[in-house]
């Protein structure tokens, strides 16, 4: 038998021929960014606009299938009868920060400045309407239907390598289970295994290209020296040192530890703008943002614009819809890897409703916090946003707290840490899809992890030295949308199908009792042993 973590257990030809592609597109938009610029310009009219509509529908369907988890029978079924690797809180930190990682930071205090300049629904651009709307957007577009979009989805990963006993952690594997004709599933699951590291590699190219400027802006006036290109590789450097050494250590012990700790200073950070910014107008505005939010979460989600034809529907919400799908195979794999002993309306529940918690909170606070001092005239936020300046923006904005030093360093460590969470949980879930066998505790070759750690740096580092047009390459990754939605679509329907064919005929009390944990059962097994020999003394003393 081959060894697990040997080179000849690797997917040699899913990793060059991604490695292939990935490098001749990346040239093309290094040496041809205004062509670049056009063709992902046309690839996000194709999916946002043509496809907008599908795009909402999908994802609002996703909604309707958590709440069907969590309140029928089928959200008792268990990932294995074991206890929880994890606690609660880890759990979610996890997930929360591998799902949404440095981006959250960007969009948190800079994505209502985008809707108060084009709103949705025909209202006046800059006007009182058009603010009271724009924190509500920001929650809506990282809330409930975000969320559901990564937990459903995750659904037939964790059917599959639990119950069905599938022990691959590979997409391509679970895809080609189920189906019946072995040609054409050996052809899609070569597709995905190519496709997968592409996909992904150009996500995080993004996430490190918004991530890192933001981190150097602040360094740079934290410590008085010039942002400068020397300053952002030496910020990219320390992202690979604590990403190398956290792929390393592994997940249990090192995306566990950063995550937590990353969870304690982005609270932190709130509590600290919460406290010592504008607290009224800060919980004021986040009261009217939810209201708004739940009186027209249906409408939000729904909305087209047909009428009045602005697009603001298909810029923004099918937008963001496509871009979080871009990552469901990165969360598919690791939701599935850190939910052994959960039941999945545990998971639905923890991911949609600890996740939308979290980024409602964090959200509310700063964007309200951005808008203040917008409106107090402290900082044009805006103006810089257009002028290319928005990093800049975030860090004047937090120079305007008292004792602004101390902000900026939980700042620059809050951002490191969600950084380097979510660019571990890609390596762990790159390195899973082109390895052919994982190790007895279904984790991938370490040698292989740091591997795809060099890469996913490399590349990025590449683009922010030469400026590349990063932002358009946002919008070209789009059209791996399309396949995605139709790929978690029919590994949604097949296993719904094997959960009635596995559990229609069982009860909701006959569910629980197949899925008791295994401690509770030695537990039992304890006490009833315990009264029995209660009874022998008994019996023996009389």
């Amino acid at each position: 038998m081959k060894s697990t973590t040997g080179r000849s257990n690797f997917d040699r030809f899913s990793i060059i021929t991604s490695l292939v592609i990935v490098s001749i597109i990346s040239i093309f938009f290094l040496t041809n960014p205004d062509k670049a610029i056009k063709i992902a310009g046309d690839i996000f009219t194709l999916i946002a606009y043509n496809f907008g509509t599908p795009i909402l529908w999908y994802a609002f369907g996703l909604v309707i299938l958590a709440a069907f988890f969590v309140f029928s029978k089928y959200g008792h079924i268990r990932m294995g009868n074991e206890k929880p690797e994890f606690s609660t809180f880890s759990y979610i930190a996890m997930m929360a920060l591998a799902g949404v990682g440095s981006g959250t930071v960007y969009w948190a205090f800079l994505e209502w400045s985008y809707y108060i300049k084009t709103p949705p629904f025909a209202i006046e651009a800059g006007s009182v309407t058009a603010a009271e709307w724009a924190v509500t957007y920001s929650l809506h577009h990282w809330g409930i239907i975000a969320w559901a979009i990564y937990a459903i989805t995750a659904i037939p990963v964790m059917y599959s390598f639990y119950i069905r006993k599938n022990r691959s952690l590979k997409i391509s594997d679970v895809v080609m289970s189920m189906i019946k004709n072995k040609a054409t599933a050996k052809i899609v699951g070569r597709v995905i295994d190519v496709m997968y590291p592409i996909a992904l590699i150009f996500g995080l190219i993004i996430v490190l290209s918004l991530g890192v400027p933001i981190i150097s802006a602040a360094v740079s006036l934290l410590l008085g020296v010039e942002d400068s290109l020397v300053l952002k590789l030496s910020m990219l450097i320390i992202v690979a040192a604590l990403l190398i050494a956290s792929s390393f250590f592994g997940i249990e012990k090192g995306m566990q530890k950063i995550s937590n700790n990353g969870t304690y200073f982005v609270v932190a950070l709130a509590l600290y703008i919460l406290i010592f910014g504008p607290t009224q107008f800060i919980l004021e505005n986040t009261s009217s943002s939810i209201a708004i939010w739940a009186q027209n979460f249906i409408k939000m989600s729904l909305y087209t614009d047909a009428i009045n034809q602005a697009k603001f529907p298909q810029s923004w919400t099918a937008y963001f819809w496509a871009y979080w799908m871009i990552f469901i195979p990165l969360m598919c794999v690791f939701v599935t890897k850190v939910s052994k002993g959960r039941t999945i309306r545990e998971v639905v529940v923890c991911m949609i409703g600890g996740g939308t918690a979290g980024i409602a909170a964090l959200f509310s606070i700063v964007g309200s916090f951005m808008m203040k001092t917008q409106l107090d005239g402290k900082v044009e936020i805006s103006k810089m946003v257009s002028d290319g300046q928005a990093s800049e923006a975030i860090v004047k904005a937090l120079d305007t707290l008292p004792l602004s030093s101390v902000i900026l360093v939980v700042f620059i460590i809050s951002t490191f840490l969600l950084l380097v969470t979510t660019l571990d949980g890609s390596v762990f879930t790159v390195a899973c899809n082109t390895q052919k066998k994982l190790d007895e505790k279904n984790n991938p070759s370490t040698y292989l992890k740091i591997f795809w750690c060099l890469i996913i740096i490399a590349l990025p580092t590449i683009f922010i030295t030469v400026n590349a047009p990063v932002q358009s390459m946002q919008s070209a990754i789009l059209i791996f949308a399309l396949p995605i939605l139709l790929l978690t679509s029919y590994m949604l329907y097949k296993t719904v199908g094997y959960m009635r064919a596995d559990y229609s005929h069982l009860n909701v009390m006959e569910i629980q009792a197949m899925h008791k944990l295994e401690q509770s059962v030695e537990n039992e097994r304890q006490e009833v042993e315990a009264e029995e020999v209660t009874l022998m003394e008994s019996h023996q003393q009389g």
